[in-house]
This record gives structure tokens, C-alpha cells and sequence, in this order.
């Protein structure tokens, strides 16, 4: 019985093909290099979001390119 289902098997776990590993690396990146605009007191929330707002939609494409996902 033919059900369409096609498995793919994966390597073992890669860091380096994990797209969320590369944004945070980006991320930790960005947070010693602009220690004054983190520690403005705007709030750990406002703080995440400027932090995470670096990451390009571009960015984002790139890392799953580079982990082979396109």
C-alpha cells in the first residue's frame, strides 16, 4: 500500500544547520557591542525586541539556505 509519505533522514544534530542557533549567535553578538542601548531602562521586553530586530528578513532567509532547508 502505496500512502505518499516520504521520510527524510536527517544527520545528527548540527549547530551549524540550525537557523535559530544563528540568529541568537547574531543576537549575543549585538548585546555586548550596544551595552548602553540594553541598559536604558526601557524594560527587559523593550530590550528583547531591540535585540531581535537585527535580524533581517534577509538574515533570516540566509540561515535557512545555509542549513540546506532551501
Amino acid at each position: 500500500m502505496i500512502i505518499g509519505v516520504h521520510l527524510e533522514y536527517l544527520p545528527p544534530y548540527s549547530p551549524d544547520l540550525n537557523p535559530i542557533k544563528e540568529a541568537f549567535s547574531k543576537i549575543k553578538a549585538f548585546i555586548p557591542h550596544n551595552e548602553d542601548v540594553m541598559t536604558s531602562g526601557d524594560g527587559i521586553i523593550f530590550n528583547m525586541y531591540t535585540a531581535m530586530s537585527i535580524i533581517a528578513p534577509s538574515d533570516a532567509v540566509g540561515y535557512f539556505i545555509h542549513g540546506g532547508y532551501f
